[in-house]
């Protein structure tokens, strides 16, 4: 039994969730656990590249941006977390074993976000987006854009190492996936 499973039957038992909910109860439950194996995993990834910090800041900049932009997604939870496992450690590879410079950075940011304003927001074929759908996550990404674009430059400004490279990994990682949705879709769930 899985453990999603089993919480749901200890609340039914308890009588402190209907029946009706149960699905609602199980949804959130999944999406609680699937968050918590993404950080676990990034934290992981930032251990083994010794970037903890980085690893950390990276994932409170790239969930809201991930989650509203879109792009591909795997059809399994396997195949997500090997892909995903598979761009962090791209990402950590590319902005954390080598000294760049700040030209460097800002110009894979600036083109990433070029990307993400482009393609933001992309549904998939589990995730189709209406119009008000489109709006609000397009809405929300360009919000999320303007205060990570705030932070990189604050994090420019005090010469923030970590905020720098972690900025620069989400833009990447979430740019990233949208061009592979670009590919494997066809563009056939973006805007």
């Amino acid at each position: 039994m899985k453990i999603t499973d089993y919480l749901i039957d200890s609340l039914l038992y308890s009588g402190s969730v209907s029946d009706e909910d149960k699905e609602i109860i199980r949804f959130g439950l999944e999406s609680i656990g699937g968050n918590l194996l993404g950080i676990v995993m990034t934290l992981m990834i930032g251990s083994f590249f010794k970037s903890v910090d980085i690893a950390l800041v990276l994932w409170l900049l790239m969930f809201p941006l991930r989650k509203n932009a879109g792009g591909f997604h795997a059809k399994t939870r396997l195949g997500c977390m090997t892909i995903s496992a598979v761009a962090l450690i791209l990402a950590f590879l590319i902005f954390t074993l080598f000294d760049h410079t700040v030209f460097f950075y800002v110009i894979n940011v600036v083109i990433a976000w070029i990307i993400i304003l482009k393609f933001a927001p992309m549904g998939n074929p589990s995730k189709l987006l209406d119009m008000d759908e489109q709006k609000v996550y397009r809405k929300r990404c360009r919000l999320i854009l303007k205060v990570e674009s705030v932070f990189f430059v604050a994090a420019l400004f005090l010469k923030w190492e970590v905020g720098i490279k972690s900025i620069t990994m989400s833009s990447f990682i979430v740019c990233m996936s949208l061009l592979l949705g670009v590919i494997e879709y066809g563009g056939k769930f973006k805007k």
